[in-house]
């Protein structure tokens, strides 16, 4: 989940700023800007080098995992067995940005399909160039055969092999291509819009296509001995059908029908999505379920949390009907069909799976410690749940393989890497070690009372028992803004890098409080969807600001000396702080942020409520702030960024130069909105360093 991409109001031809010669404007620091000591830019090179791991995926019948680790900045892809050492499939060497992802594996784990290039947010824009090679890749899907030889089986992505492995699909914009897995595909059916998923039936005898065509989403069913290939479309509505999921028999679909309510609808008013279920051999369709007013009448769930059929007639789905995320099943011969959920209250899941065998639910969940995640098993007959990772671990995604079952757990010096669990035994086949000479702070869970009496979590990283203070401090704010830091590595790529920054600047000497601002996730519906927040008020800010004034009454903190760091999101809250609160914040770093909310389009609002949604984006927006902003700001983005518009930054960068305020700005030319190199990530980070350590005076005397 990313932040929208924000419309620009202003555009400007400005050209984007040498990649390695930032220009400070009107700078007027009280210490010249010096560059990061070198065993700073060592120390960071090495933490960044540390492998994580990310898209593990099973073998349906064998315990065989798959997962790309990226070390050095270079991706491959590597295979376990039941968790023994793991053996590299691919030989890259370069950080170059390309990325690999979309991972398959066939149901005897003997062949994987993957993506090589391309982005997996925007599979279907050009590709991005990173690295600036003078010919681009391409976006490709490749297999990895049972010798260990590699074939491309044609441009496209998410790649999914049919239940018997004879057959490996894949898509392409809008063009369906299947073929013999390990040879060429061809292209069996092209349709208006873009194909996002795909779904085999449990014979392998159909397939279900999700179909993004913008103002809706249709599904599509094709078969492969159908004469002439032809689609057949599935009852559609004026919505977004979406999530199929084939019954154990074949015989029928259910999936989701969602309708985006407008901005001025109110929160609990209306019911915005239902569960429908489509039977194949009559052409007839349900509605099995809608939610109702009230909580959970918006449907929200973290990707790849979808539906899912029992082996008993029950479907699995997410709801917030409590104000939590829970899974919760429906009968679905009852009539009418009323939910039961089985996960706890008062927790959130955030990915599950069915056993090999289907008698038991596997999902990850903050159950008990809404700041802490783990993987936990639960008989779908009844019963207690009981955890499948200890306290040590933060686990948000499981998956399965074979009879085996695989999670992803990081932990305060380890990042992301799998764990197989298999006869009650964890094995861990890879184990990220950090580099010597580098000790990890065990960040602490605080709680920060906001302006209008809300408890905001956060991570508070402490300079180390030997540094002498008091300590300059930050303020680190994620982006999403769906998300929530954890006092460990995060399992995102990027929040794994901003973890290190955190370790690093404290191991530096700042105070660091990495905060969970509201309209983030894990802390319920309440929180996530609060009142104001965004384009409509902005309320997270006073979170923010009340992280600020925590450090401000420490004893350990200088109060003049506090800065704030984020991206996307977090660089909106930054730039917000920076604009509203320059007396408190003194500096700050500003990774590619959202600077004017303003969206003129507001279809469905009255020429009213289309003037009040734009002041109220307007006032939300760090533009609407200038006049007031003091504080130096290092800012950076990358210039094919396809989250946040380059524009952006080229704006704030005017009306910052208009009013004389000092700032230093750099542009990744060819980079995305998470950069792709992990060289790119380095030498940010060390622009960061500089500047903040000349801004807030790090190492001198107060």
């Amino acid at each position: 989940m990313n932040p929208p991409r924000a419309r620009m109001t202003v555009r400007s031809s400005l050209l984007a700023a040498p990649l390695l010669a930032g220009t400070i404007l009107l700078a007027a620091t009280i210490f010249p800007a010096r560059a990061a000591p070198a065993e700073d830019g060592t120390r960071l090179a090495g933490l960044l080098a540390m492998p994580y791991a990310n898209g593990l995926t099973g073998a349906a019948g064998t315990p065989r995992i798959a997962w790309v680790e990226r070390r050095d900045g270079v991706r491959n892809i590597l295979v376990s067995d039941g968790g023994a050492a793991p053996r590299r499939v691919t030989a890259y060497t370069k950080d170059d940005g390309t990325d690999l992802w979309g991972l398959s594996l066939s149901p005897d784990g003997r062949m994987l399909a993957f993506v090589e290039g391309g982005d997996a947010e925007y599979p279907d824009d050009a590709p991005p160039n990173a690295g600036n090679a003078p010919i681009p890749g391409k976006q490709t899907v490749r297999v990895v055969l049972p010798d260990g030889r590699i074939v491309a089986a044609g441009e496209g992505h998410a790649p999914a092999f049919s239940p018997d492995g004879r057959l490996l699909a894949f898509a392409h914009g809008g063009t369906l291509l299947v073929g013999r897995a390990g040879g060429v595909a061809r292209a069996v059916l092209t349709t208006r819009g873009a194909i996002t998923a795909l779904h085999w039936s449990p014979d392998g005898a159909r397939l279900a296509i999700e179909i993004d065509r913008g103002s809706h989403d249709v599904i599509a069913l094709w078969q492969e001995k159908s004469g002439d290939g032809a689609p057949v479309f599935l009852p559609a509505a004026l919505a977004h059908d979406q999530m199929p999921a084939f019954s154990p028999d074949g015989r029928s679909i259910a999936f989701l029908r969602v309708r985006k309510p407008l901005p001025t609808a109110e929160r609990g008013k209306g019911s915005f999505w239902s569960i429908q279920v489509y039977d194949i051999a009559t052409g007839a369709e349900r509605t099995l379920w809608t939610a109702p007013e009230g909580a959970g009448s918006r449907f929200w769930a973290p990707e790849g949390v979808g539906l899912a059929w029992t082996g008993d007639g029950r479907l699995l789905f997410p709801w917030e009907g409590s104000g939590w995320l829970r899974l919760c099943a429906l009968t679905i011969a009852a009539a009418p069909a009323e939910p039961r959920c089985l996960t706890p209250d008062g927790a959130e899941i955030a990915s599950y799976r069915l056993s090999a065998d289907g008698t038991r639910l596997l999902y990850t969940a903050n159950a008990g410690d809404v700041d802490h995640w783990r993987a936990w098993s639960q008989p779908l007959d009844g019963g207690p749940a009981s955890p499948l990772t200890g306290e040590d671990a933060q686990v948000m995604d499981v998956t399965t393989a074979g009879p085996a079952v695989a999670v992803m757990a990081t932990s305060v010096d380890r990042p992301a890497h799998p764990v197989v669990l298999q006869n009650g035994a964890p094995r861990v086949p890879a184990a990220p070690l950090p580099p010597t000479g580098f000790t990890f702070t065990t960040p602490r869970i605080v709680h920060v009372r906001s302006e209008d009496g809300r408890d905001i979590h956060g991570q508070l990283f402490l300079p180390p028992a030997t540094t002498p203070g008091p300590h300059p401090a930050l303020v680190f704010v994620h982006g999403g803004p769906e998300r929530q830091m954890l006092p460990a590595f995060h399992p995102m790529g990027y929040y794994s890098n901003a973890y290190i920054m955190n370790q690093v600047l404290a191991a530096r000497g700042y105070v660091v409080l990495s905060v969970n601002y509201r309209s983030g996730t894990g802390y319920g519906l309440a929180f996530r969807d609060a009142p104001g927040i965004g384009r409509a008020g902005a309320s997270e800010y006073g979170d923010v600001r009340a992280t600020g004034l925590y450090l401000r009454a420490r004893p350990d903190v200088i109060p003049d000396r506090i800065g704030i760091w984020g991206g996307s999101w977090g660089g909106y809250l930054t730039a917000l702080a920076l604009a509203r609160d320059s007396s408190l914040f003194a500096a700050g770093a500003d990774f590619h942020g959202v600077h004017d909310l303003t969206e003129p389009d507001h279809p469905g609002l009255s020429p009213v409520e289309k003037r009040q949604a734009l002041e109220s984006e307007w006032r939300s927006s760090p533009a609407a702030d200038i006049a007031h902003w003091r504080a130096p700001v290092l800012l950076i983005h990358g210039d094919d960024d396809h989250n946040v518009e380059f524009e952006q930054s080229v704006l704030l960068a005017s009306l910052l130069t208009a009013r004389g305020v000092p700032f230093e700005d750099h542009a990744f030319p060819g980079e995305r909105h998470a950069f792709l190199r992990t060289q790119d990530w380095l030498t940010a980070y060390l622009w960061t360093l500089r500047f903040l350590d000349a801004h807030l005076q790090v190492g001198h005397a107060p």
